[in-house]
């Protein structure tokens, strides 16, 4: 069976979105909803829907934001607050898109789309989506082109998995990263979890005002040190809330020199 999330700031339009499907799809199932962006990004990545609906403009991240971030093969649809004129952008590039309020003649071509992209299993055109935005005035985030986020785009969240969870947390919540050879450790204020991002790739797309690199293995978050502990040749860091204290490699003891 065909599965969907919803995501949208405005309950009222969750509830006519929901309605309107059940009319036009009695057979979609609506397996989460969501009214913010890192919600609608960690349901996406956790429950795989089949469809995400995203309005564009949502608390945290934008429906934007979500689309590019997702790592899981998800159709998208839009929901856009974009005047008429915008239509023909969306209909010459082949994507899906909704205007509030939602029209159920619009709505049952998607419909009719999106049944059959999901019966023959065919790769989301996220792309070609994001493509149509810029086309019609939308920016991605820091005016990127449509792709994966690079190491030129400030980092601000992370989708860092806790067991079988996937929470989303903000880099400025982010007391330290300490990686292996394969993980990179995430330790936040309630959150203590692995993603896959290196620790070079990360450093590269964190403000490097924030946070600095002590170890080869470690990036701290310089407003989370409490104390540093100096004992002969060994330097060690003391962060807020954490009762392990990191060690300091002897080519970065200079950044501490003062202590």
């Amino acid at each position: 069976m065909t599965n969907a999330l919803l995501a949208d700031d405005e309950p009222f339009m969750r509830d006519s979105l929901r309605d309107q499907l059940k009319q036009l799809w009695p057979e979609l199932e609506i397996i989460a909803e969501a009214e913010d962006g890192p919600s609608a990004l960690s349901q996406i990545e956790a429950l795989r829907p089949d469809i995400a609906f995203l309005d564009i403009r949502m608390p945290g991240l934008t429906g934007l934001q979500v689309a590019s971030s997702l790592t899981t093969p998800t159709n998208v649809v839009f929901v856009t607050a974009f005047d008429n004129h915008a239509l023909e952008a969306f209909e010459a590039n082949a994507v899906d898109y909704l205007v509030k309020p939602i029209d159920s003649e619009r709505l049952s071509r998607v419909v009719a789309k999106l049944k059959r992209l999901t019966a023959t299993g065919a790769a989301p055109a996220l792309e070609t989506l994001m493509t149509a935005l810029q086309h019609i005035g939308v920016s991605l985030p820091g005016g990127a082109a449509p792709s994966r986020p690079t190491a030129a785009r400030r980092l601000e969240w992370l989708q860092v998995a806790v067991g079988t969870q996937i929470r989303m947390v903000h880099v400025q919540d982010v007391s330290y990263f300490e990686s292996d050879s394969k993980y990179t450790r995430v330790v936040a204020n309630g959150c203590d979890g692995l993603i896959r991002t290196p620790l070079k790739e990360l450093a590269e797309q964190l403000a490097s005002d924030d946070f600095m690199q002590t170890h080869r293995s470690t990036l701290v978050n310089r407003r989370f040190i409490q104390a540093v502990h100096r004992k002969g040749e060994v330097v060690e860091l003391e962060m807020k809330g954490d009762k392990t204290r990191l060690k300091v490699s002897t080519a970065n003891h200079h950044l501490f020199r003062a202590m």
